[in-house]
């Protein structure tokens, strides 16, 4: 399983270190093409309304074709879509070849999911999952962390233009997966998934999770530069801590294993919103912001495994359309987030998206409380 897993893992890490990056180089790319902060951040807002309609329309075609399939022509649109953005002009096209990208993630993140746990030996799924989710570990470390590093050296066009020639690797890598997640054989859409018992619930649980995460996350680099006032390669160090929190979770992911997400997903959320309530108290200290961040990642990861484990356990025929539902709603959030959370970073700063974040995760953990009421097995599935 180890080249699978591999493969799976980069390709996530390529697509986050994208979804993740204008972030900390945010006021790099501002000053290159005479914008504002707010008009280069709605670039990611256009990468996530891509991904969003991709995972609502395209998702499914992993059930009919096969994930494996889906997943390398995913690969080929995000290497164009990475390239347009390096070539970008202006705000409005750098916003365009978001799109493209985003149009790639929303097929390939859906089939990496389903891949993820069609490859992975009955019992040890989170543990796979877990692995394979390490891939936001190496975007944040390698590609946000390290990219804005480069941005200081060669510029961001470079750091775009290197993450293309990745994309067209991994194609090429992942002509191994090609007949993985073979054809269900049943035509499955958006309507037929949400016809499925509990996908409005965790769909609801998705939503909750990711709009709490995007809505401090993509105000941590303004806040570090603008606030702070230190440099961009400072700002990318955040996602750096973050991932290496995100990375040291694999530990603890046995534990879900056994623990099982209905006892599980309560308490991991509840820590969650402990670590925004954490955050918030270290934001004026650079240092102790850094430290923070490693424990936001580490309980984000369980989170994220869990919620992943839950959706994909509810019909395992519609793995690719459930999962594309739930990349909607998680792309939606990415869309959302910089026009919500900008109002409160105005008037209260950071400190103000991350009371927002820690009140989604509160809610997040009562809505939690009811899978204690269902049997479930410890690998996730209704018993």
């Amino acid at each position: 399983m180890r080249t699978p897993i591999l493969i799976l893992m980069s390709a996530i890490g390529v697509i986050g270190a994208n979804s993740l990056l204008l972030s900390p180089v945010v006021t790099a790319v501002s000053e290159s093409l005479d914008a504002t902060t707010g008009e280069v951040m709605r670039a990611a807002s256009a990468y996530g309304l891509g991904v969003a309609a991709a995972a609502l329309l395209l998702a499914p075609l992993g059930d009919r074709i096969g994930a494996g399939r889906l997943l390398r022509m995913a690969l080929l649109l995000l290497a164009a879509g990475l390239a347009a953005s390096a070539a970008a002009p202006d705000a409005w096209m750098l916003a365009a070849a978001q799109v493209l990208c985003g149009l790639a993630a929303g097929a390939a993140l859906p089939s990496i999911y389903t891949l993820a746990m069609v490859i992975a030996p009955k019992g040890r799924e989170a543990r796979v999952l877990g692995l394979v989710l390490s891939g936001w570990t190496v975007s944040m470390v390698l590609g946000v962390s390290v990219s804005a590093w480069a941005t200081d050296l060669a510029g961001w066009r470079a750091v775009y233009g290197a993450l293309a020639g990745i994309a067209l690797l991994l194609w090429g890598a992942a002509v191994s997966l090609r007949g993985a997640g073979s054809p269900s054989g049943r035509a499955t859409s958006p309507l037929t998934a949400l016809r499925v018992p509990g996908i409005l619930r965790g769909l609801l649980a998705a939503a909750l999770l990711m709009m709490g995460f995007y809505g401090s996350y993509f105000f941590t680099g303004a806040h570090i530069t603008q606030v702070l006032g230190h440099s961009t390669t400072q700002a990318g160090l955040l996602p750096l801590f973050y991932g290496i929190g995100f990375g040291l979770a694999v530990l603890l992911d046995p534990l879900l294993d056994r623990l099982g997400l209905a006892r599980a997903t309560a308490p991991v959320l509840l820590v969650i919103a402990a670590s925004y309530v954490l955050l918030a108290a270290a934001a004026p200290n650079y240092a102790l912001l850094l430290g923070a961040a490693v424990v936001w990642g580490v309980f984000q990861h369980l989170g994220l495994n869990l919620l992943v484990a839950r959706l994909t356990a509810l019909d395992l025929s519609q793995r690719g359309a459930i999962m594309g539902l739930y990349s909607t709603v998680t792309y939606l959030c990415v869309f959302a987030a910089p026009f919500s959370s900008s109002l409160l970073f105005a008037k209260w700063g950071l400190a103000g998206c991350l009371v927002l974040s820690a009140l989604l995760a509160l809610t997040g953990a009562a809505e939690a409380l009811g899978l204690r009421r269902k049997p479930v097995s410890p690998d996730g599935a209704p018993a």
